[in-house]
């Protein structure tokens, strides 16, 4: 299904669309997905979670190129499509990609305090623990031993970390 192709770099249009920004064409994706009738679970593992060649879903994508409205709108359908909460917990919020880089260490190094927010809220609603907290995100580490507060510190993020409330406090 064309919808649903993938390039040689296993990247759907939904992946093209989240990196470029596009919400309108991201919307219009998902009409013909629903005109077209598909699947739950289809939905779920071809659009939310397909991982392209590099392991990033349309999330990692979205959070590396700072489009906080194309997050805000996966996260809706998301919900809409009533993906469990360990769903969202493990494929949105602590899925690592090839290098090992969650959406935490992308929205870290996009300088978008927002989409850092909106990370944090959506861990909270999750319920993630304090030490999922803590050892998945605010010390994960990827291929290069940084955490997101090492991409934070790199893009002078640090000050929005803290004005937030996002630390090690908080994982207590």
């Amino acid at each position: 299904m064309v919808l649903l192709s993938k390039d040689e770099l296993k990247q759907t249009a939904w992946h093209k669309a989240a990196e470029s920004g596009h919400v309108e064409i991201l919307e219009k994706l998902w009409d013909w997905a629903k005109e077209l009738q598909l699947k739950p679970e289809e939905l779920r593992n071809e659009v939310l979670l397909s991982k392209d060649g590099f392991k990033q879903t349309a999330w990692h994508k979205a959070a590396n190129c700072a489009h906080v409205e194309i997050l805000e709108k996966l996260w809706d359908w998301a919900k809409e499509l009533q993906l469990k909460p360990e769903e969202l917990r493990n494929e949105v919020l602590l899925s690592k990609d090839e290098l090992k880089e969650t959406t935490w260490h992308k929205a870290a190094g996009s300088r978008r305090f927002e989409i850092l927010v909106k990370l944090w809220d959506w861990a909270k609603e999750l319920q993630l623990k304090p030490e999922e907290l803590r050892n998945e995100v605010l010390l994960s580490k990827d291929k290069q031993k940084e955490t997101a507060w090492h991409k934070a510190a790199k893009k002078a993020m640090l000050k929005y970390y803290r004005n937030c409330g996002i630390g090690l406090k908080n994982c207590r």
